[in-house]
């Protein structure tokens, strides 16, 4: 030990003046250089979305919410190469159900995908990416499943988890490689049948039958030994799983010849590194120049030890790295990689958030306000973007360890290759134990963002075939009805909605693009080319850019996850009476068929529970056409219906409230999917409406106690928001046209109640409580946010993530308690 410990004092005088003497190019240079390109033109995007409750499950019929974030590099900095987020929902079969756009702003979007209540049970999966994106060799898609269950159909889904026929056991030497004669550390992974950590004992023994190491997992499958190979002997691992199994697995073979790299940050003040070569190495190559680089965010430390010693040893200081994964590489004096080793770095520079309520316990139905603080490393208060999750736990309880955070998700998982059983247990709750647990990860996992052999040689191209989409683009062509292009045409680009015009000329091949023009989905224009007045012309639109393939997701993250069930049970037992939906429709649908002959059947489509035809009034798309906003639109179409603020009510629906008698606003669905009540209609765009339908009385009844006071079923038209743009000319030269546009996301619904619970209204039990992708700190670091309670009893469970405009993280999770 005295020896390595002045060998490392040397080393460091040595490292800080290595750089300076170097005065010609060699390998390692030209390695670094590839490296400063890859990482300077292709500058990697992340994105992270964070749902609105911690567990992904989620039953048919609801609203599932996110909130974006996408960084650019290392340093987790918003990003603002692009200004577009594509997310796509993905059924079991990996089919692509739907795809948004999103708008980025500040490298942050948010957004939501209504879940039919025809969706079948399974495993979903939410994908996100950007253009820019798609020119890594592994892109940063965001990738997770999300089980759906239903309230009709709880019945079990198929696990589809590969299996092996017996657990399975790998072993990781640090660095690499054992090396006969050297001490080395081994990590070690069990894993059952199911693919997931499976604990384990026992030991290891030589071809002597001599015990040299015992075996003990210390989390999920994971843990490490140490022991010294000799030479000429071999090791096998004989051990017990916990599933009762017993196996003999032979470890690899020690190196006659070689050099051990190690790493050690159990002390969280430094980064321990050691280098050991056994005797045969050290004698053939003493006084042979190492380089041993230090990889880290985006940077690089270079240092250029001379083997002098069988062992050398450098300390470095943790705090001169982010939070995050190092990579230490060994390489020779050519540039062959010899030894390399992850590590990660947790030190005390992530956001310091805190929650702090009013008081300490609340009652149901009541108003809570919630204040949030954002505080750097240092204590400063910073302005950052962040997003609010509040959900009732008496329903499930939250597994912290297993939830996927934006701490896990862009400081580990999206680094590492190979699947990462419960990735928060590292960062919930940071002790001496999850540390260590974290270090074994490390020498158990492989780094997916490059590889020093694909450095080597040749310089690293630059061309990349996607460039960052930085707004919407209006663009297409313009020919005569001849099929030559309309050349020098003048444009002009009007929206329908309201707005300063734009202007544009067609080029010789008639094409035209309008650049970053915001616009919502649903959004219409005229487009008037001046030169083509009077003559009849024809214009095409451009189709969006064609989407990266499906590509089926990881297996082990596809098993379906039945606390869905439990979810779908209880919005079962919240109906009444015989009221169940597969039994009632069923019923009511069979009734009516026998009643109505089959042609005179309604024509239109209809995502009512009990299909077309049932409704109490029904206003199609050609009444609504062209109409300011839908509820003034359907105003005067539906009998006994009217509108407060765009929220409809049936008039005949009176309940008794604390402050006197009001009227109960309706239960509005879209698409099979309950929006609440209390919803202003007037959000959706007319244009986009098929059907219109108002159940009231018997007919709402198969909506349970959410349809009491009516339910507006409102079907959207199959062809609205599909890839295809619109265009048609309404006259010559002047054509109407529908591109599309950025996704608008929907306000959650929240229900506000008088003080206490009010007489004769409906229950809530809702799961999520409260949804706020948009809180913003002020200057002083602070936001505040309130929100009603449920009428359930128990543990709530708030959750504040997000970042600031430095790319600084935070996380954090409150409970409070409603009595």
């Amino acid at each position: 030990m005295k020896k390595i410990i002045v060998l490392s004092a040397v080393l460091l005088i040595f490292c800080k003046t290595a750089a300076r003497c170097q005065q010609s190019p060699d390998p390692v240079t030209a390695e670094l250089s590839n490296l400063k390109t890859l990482l300077t033109d292709h500058i990697s995007e992340k994105a992270y979305l964070q749902f609105d409750r911690p567990y992904a499950c989620y039953v048919a019929g609801e609203v599932m919410y996110f909130k974006a974030y996408v960084t650019m590099g290392e340093l987790h900095q918003p990003t603002t190469f692009s200004g577009i987020l594509h997310v796509d929902l993905i059924d079991p079969k990996n089919v692509l159900i739907k795809s948004i756009a999103l708008p980025l702003n500040g490298g942050a979007g948010s957004g939501d995908f209504g879940l039919p209540d025809t969706l079948q049970k399974g495993s979903y999966r939410v994908r996100a990416y950007t253009e820019w994106m798609r020119n890594d060799k592994t892109p940063y898609f965001f990738d997770q499943f999300v089980s759906v269950s239903s309230a009709n159909a709880v019945d079990r889904v198929a696990d589809n988890t590969p299996r092996a026929q017996k657990p399975d056991m790998q072993f990781f030497p640090e660095g690499g490689n054992m090396v006969t004669d050297v001490p080395s550390r081994v990590a070690f992974k069990a894993i059952g049948p199911n693919g997931l950590g499976l604990e384990v004992k026992g030991v290891v023994i030589d071809n002597e039958n001599k015990e040299v190491a015992s075996i003990n997992s210390s989390h999920l499958g994971m843990g490490i030994f140490r022991f010294i190979p000799e030479e000429g002997k071999t090791y096998t691992a004989n051990v017990s799983f916990s599933n009762g199994v017993q196996s003999s697995i032979p470890l690899p073979a020690a190196e006659a010849k070689g050099i051990v790299l190690s790493v050690n940050t159990i002390d969280p003040s430094k980064v321990a590194i050691t280098i050991r070569a056994n005797h045969q190495y050290f004698t053939e190559n003493k006084n042979q120049q190492l380089n041993l680089l230090v990889y880290y965010a985006g940077s690089i430390k270079r240092y250029n030890p001379k083997l002098e010693s069988a062992a050398l040893g450098l300390n470095l200081a943790a705090s001169a790295f982010p939070t995050g994964i190092i990579r230490v590489t060994l390489l020779s004096a050519t540039g062959e990689p010899l030894n390399e080793r992850l590590a990660f770095i947790q030190n005390k520079d992530l956001l310091n958030l805190s929650v702090s309520p009013y008081k300490t316990s609340f009652s149901p139905r009541e108003n809570v306000v919630l204040n949030v603080s954002a505080k750097d490393k240092d204590g400063a208060p910073v302005i950052g973007s962040f997003s609010v999750s509040v959900i009732d736990e008496s329903k499930l309880l939250v597994d912290e360890n297993a939830e996927n955070s934006i701490l896990s998700y862009l400081l580990l998982t999206s680094d590492v290759k190979g699947y990462i059983e419960k990735p928060n247990y590292y960062f919930s709750n940071i002790t001496d134990q999850t540390r260590a647990d974290l270090d074994i990860l490390m020498m158990a996992q492989g780094y997916r963002r490059f590889s020093w052999k694909e450095l080597m040689g040749s310089p690293v191209a630059s061309a990349n075939s996607y460039s960052p989409e930085r707004g919407l683009n209006i663009s297409g062509v313009l020919k005569n009805k001849m099929g030559d292009p309309v050349a020098n045409s003048a444009l002009t680009l009007v929206p329908v909605s309201g707005g300063l015009p734009a202007t544009g000329t067609t080029d010789s091949h008639g094409r035209f693009t309008f650049s970053n023009v915001p616009f919502w989905g649903g959004s219409k224009f005229i487009l008037k080319a001046t030169s083509a007045a009077g003559r009849k012309s024809v214009l095409t639109l451009d189709e969006p850019n064609s989407m990266p393939p499906v590509m089926p997701g990881n297996a082990f993250d596809a098993k379906y996850n039945g606390n869905a069930d439990i979810l779908a049970s209880l919005q079962n037992s919240q109906g009444q009476g015989p009221f169940v939906a597969n039994s009632v429709s069923e019923k009511l649908l069979a009734d009516d068929e026998k009643a109505t002959p089959s042609n005179s059947k309604p024509k239109y489509r209809s995502s009512s529970l009990l299909g077309p035809g049932h409704a109490d009034a029904v206003v199609l798309s050609d009444k609504l056409k062209n109409a300011p906003s839908l509820s003034v639109g359907l105003s005067g179409l539906l009998p006994g219906v009217s509108f407060a603020f765009g929220e409809p009510y049936l008039l005949s629906s009176q309940v008794a409230m604390g402050s006197g008698p009001a009227t109960e606003t309706m239960l509005v669905v879209e698409d099979g999917v309950e929006l609440g009540t209390s919803v202003n209609v007037d959000l959706l765009n007319p244009n986009s409406i098929e059907a219109v339908e108002i159940l009231s009385g018997a007919n709402a009844a198969i909506y349970g106690v959410s349809g009491g006071a009516g339910v507006m079923i409102i079907t959207t038209k199959d062809d609205y928001r599909t890839n295809e743009p619109i265009g048609q000319e309404m006259s010559p030269g002047i054509f109407s046209i529908e591109p599309n546009g950025f996704y608008k996301a929907r306000e959650f619904y929240s229900p506000k109640y008088d003080t206490g619970k009010p007489a004769g209204s409906l229950p809530d039990r809702r799961t999520t409580i409260y949804w706020q992708p948009d809180l913003l700190t002020d200057a002083g670091g602070n936001a505040s946010f309130n929100f009603f309670n449920s009428d359930a009893k128990g543990t709530y469970r708030v959750e504040v993530e997000g970042m600031d405009s430095k790319g600084n993280l935070g996380m954090q999770v409150f409970r409070y308690k409603v009595q």
